[in-house]
């Protein structure tokens, strides 16, 4: 089965965000990806029948952002995961500005079925931060202990979507980060794209750093997306993860698009699967 490491499912509270209406905040539209039907519907029923359809199994990305991005509380993810064990897996949202708040969540969700790691975007946050800030040192450290991997999300377009500076989404920091957490397993959703080349960067010099590109990894025209299978051919093909960034795009037509590699056998077996089962504690 296909490890979606990047999933949103029509939860009540996500449907009023931009990753489901055609607000402004809705950028995938400009780069010719096509909306769902499940979108349309906003139907969890739908979404899935079309991860049936696709093989695939979501980890739901939890959210504490900003409008147009918005607060899913966790325990509406806790929800459609006990609904559906089989196909959905977690990493509990936190909220940034109460880090001992966002710890007490840590604990809390550490014990609940289906969580699996830690979601922050701190570029991306009410008062927004780089990732090698002092103040998210705390929850590294806890993730650390509890050997739960931490996803970072870091992207340009998801900075300015909250107002915040185009610099946050620089990878950068995270190299300070990945050296002062020798032990942390860190994943950087949306691949700091459109910074490739910082991100390729970054997960050359840590190898606790893995580069989870989701929609921008799935095709072979986007820009950037070729480094990214360079550095899966070359150094990193155990930690390259792949992702839909549902509901930017949908699911049949991602794993389509990332086929279009033409990689081998092998490789496309560990992006697809077995690098995110092994993190992932799927195995």
């Amino acid at each position: 089965m296909i490890i979606d490491m990047r999933l949103r499912p029509p939860l009540k509270s996500w449907k009023a965000t931009a990753q489901f209406t055609e607000g402004t905040g809705y950028y995938p539209s400009r780069m010719g990806m096509p909306r769902p039907k499940s979108v349309q519907t906003q139907s969890v029923d739908d979404l899935l029948t079309e991860m049936k359809e696709a093989d695939i199994m979501g980890v739901i990305m939890g959210r504490q952002a900003p409008r147009p991005l918005g607060i899913i509380p966790n325990d509406e993810i806790t929800e459609v995961m006990r609904q559906h064990p089989a196909r959905f897996v977690a990493f509990t949202g936190i909220d940034l500005r109460d880090i001992e708040a966002g710890l007490e969540e840590i604990e809390r969700t550490h014990r609940a079925e289906g969580y699996r790691g830690v979601s922050i975007e701190p570029g991306a946050s009410f008062t927004p931060m780089h990732s090698d800030d002092k103040m998210l040192y705390p929850i590294y450290e806890r993730c650390q202990e509890l050997d739960l991997p931490i996803s970072i999300t870091i992207s340009g377009m998801l900075c300015t979507m909250v107002g915040n500076d185009l610099a946050y989404g620089s990878p950068t920091p995270v190299a300070k980060v990945a050296k002062d957490f020798p032990k942390l397993k860190i994943v950087i959703s949306h691949g700091a794209w459109p910074s490739v080349m910082p991100m390729i960067e970054v997960a050359f010099m840590r190898e606790n750093v893995y580069v989870s590109p989701d929609l921008y990894i799935n095709g072979i025209n986007t820009p950037g997306s070729q480094e990214y299978i360079k550095a899966a051919k070359s150094f990193m093909p155990d930690r390259l993860l792949f992702g839909t960034a549902y509901p930017s795009r949908p699911l049949k037509e991602s794993v389509e698009a990332f086929r279009q590699w033409d990689l081998s056998a092998e490789l496309e077996d560990k992006i697809l699967h077995r690098n995110a089962a092994r993190l992932l504690k799927l195995e």
